[in-house]
């Protein structure tokens, strides 16, 4: 379908990184929310300077979707038509509210993926009542072809991504342009950063829940994989990893204990340092970060 392809969905990201993006999907009902600029106390070691534009209406109603559709769950998730005519009312209600407040930069972008949703995939699903399986059963080539965007369209999609990627503060920092490579101590980094990693599907698979989330990171468990992976991190990427590891236990412990383990208050009620934390986006650490993801994408998961 030509719909918006969700942060977490993008790319082969770890489930660690897509913990960080997790919400960044659509927008539903809750139109009117802003980011009510509250917590987030004044941690920054560095400078910090907010991106240009994330504080603006288009971001919060971009964060604010994030959080409906967290618990809501995308059009693939809905359990019957109706409840997917349902949420597909509130998608295009999104799209209107995202065009009207689209900056000069994506405008145009938005007037082409507004369109082909508008006036050519929803008629579609209203002709059969927003079944799908009724629409691979009977429906035309043509029209089982809208599984898909069409080029112009993907573009338009994709340029308003990288935008909300870049500016609206919930994604995490791309790999770093570094090329690494595996040597003797790759794969005993390569083990415990997935046994690390699993803490983070437990809490993607439990929608984000602020009570598992605090018996994650909360626990001895994840303190220890912190220490094991500094200790086994070859020497190309062992200072970063000891940043990282500083910095989940510091920093970006302090961000999700101060909004109680819940992502969605960070989304809609944290600064933009906060979420910057979060996401490890700050000055502070996102050089560090961005190498450990090169080197996790070239050797541990290539």
């Amino acid at each position: 379908m030509i719909t918006r392809t969700p942060a977490a969905d993008r790319g082969s990201d770890s489930t660690r990184r897509r913990l960080f993006g997790a919400a960044a999907l659509l927008l539903g009902v809750g139109l009117g929310v802003a980011a009510a600029g509250c917590g987030g106390s004044d941690r920054a070691e560095a400078a910090f300077a907010p991106v240009d534009g994330t504080e603006s209406a288009y971001c919060d109603t971009y964060r604010a979707w994030q959080v409906h559709e967290l618990d809501g769950g995308t059009g693939d998730d809905q359990p019957n038509p109706a409840a997917f005519r349902a949420y597909w009312k509130d998608y295009l209600e999104f799209n209107k509210t995202s065009l009207q407040q689209a900056p000069a930069e994506i405008r145009d972008d938005w007037i082409v993926s507004d369109r082909a949703i508008r006036t050519v995939l929803t008629p579609v699903l209203e002709k059969y009542d927003f079944d799908v399986e009724r629409i691979a059963k009977e429906g035309t080539a043509t029209e089982q072809a809208l599984a898909e965007p069409t080029p112009e369209a993907r573009e338009a999609q994709d340029a308003i991504h990288a935008y909300e990627d870049r500016v609206c503060g919930v994604a995490p920092p791309a790999a770093a342009d570094v090329v690494f490579e595996a040597d003797s101590s790759s794969k005993a980094y390569c083990t415990t950063l997935s046994t690390f990693n699993r803490g983070f599907e437990e809490v993607e698979s439990s929608r984000f829940d602020p009570e598992t989330m605090r018996a994650v990171f909360t626990s001895d468990s994840f303190t220890e994989s912190l220490d094991s992976l500094e200790e086994s991190a070859p020497a190309d990427i062992a200072e970063d990893q000891e940043a990282v590891s500083e910095w989940f236990r510091t920093r970006w412990s302090d961000v999700i204990g101060e909004f109680d383990y819940d992502i969605r208050r960070i989304w809609l009620d944290g600064t933009p340092e906060d979420r910057a934390v979060f996401t490890l986006s700050h000055p502070d650490v996102v050089e560090q970060d961005s190498r450990l993801t090169a080197y996790e994408k070239q050797v541990c998961t290539a």
